[in-house]
């Protein structure tokens, strides 16, 4: 048998494409009936927010100022999926250890759940110990590694913002990683952010 890969001018043709994804991932849609009640929910939840989410990812930025001085910010976007995306931080050296990064967070967090995102999830060099445990301690979770060239090796972290997600999540990776640890809280430091 001889593979050609194609270099496609347009998109797939249907319905093969989609009879092909299905039969693929076949095994993973079977054990998603739970995922998908939970975004039939999560759907619902969003068509009742009073703020619905940006058609067109806006930059949300956040500013920490110490009287009318900017000492620390936030910003990021909605992306596909009711996901937001923090994509900038950071606080002045003569102001951390203030609780500032934290503020910024919760400000994130507070502005993303109301405005429907699903997680929140965002990218840190593996050297920045001190952003990476604050957002463990608020949450988030480790979910992903990736390289840049000019940033180096990078941790990805989300924050599933429904304790059902969160749980769910775990329920996938922790089996895989810390089997012994299944038996234990599926969800210990749980995203209770829910609006």
């Amino acid at each position: 048998m001889t593979i050609t890969i194609k270099l496609l001018s347009g998109e797939f043709l249907e319905p093969e494409f989609s009879q092909l994804q299905r039969a693929v991932f076949a095994s993973v849609q079977d054990e998603s009936a739970e995922l998908a009640r939970m975004l039939d929910a999560e759907r619902a939840r969003v068509a009742q927010l009073p703020h619905k989410p940006p058609p067109q990812p806006p930059v949300i930025r956040f500013g920490a100022y110490a009287n009318e001085q900017l000492v620390g910010w936030s910003y990021g976007w909605f992306e596909r999926g009711n996901n937001f995306y923090m994509a900038n931080s950071g606080v002045l050296a003569e102001h951390r250890r203030q609780g500032i990064y934290t503020m910024l967070i919760n400000a994130v967090i507070t502005n993303a759940s109301m405005h429907g995102a699903m997680l929140i999830r965002s990218q840190h060099s593996v050297l920045n110990n001190a952003v990476i445990i604050c957002k463990l301690k608020h949450g988030f979770r480790i979910s992903g590694l990736s390289t840049s060239a000019q940033m180096g090796t990078l941790v990805e972290l989300t924050l599933h913002i429904s304790d059902e997600r969160g749980a769910l999540f775990e329920s996938r990776v922790v089996p895989l990683v810390a089997p012994e640890q299944v038996s234990q809280s599926v969800n210990p430091h749980p995203a209770s952010h829910a609006k």
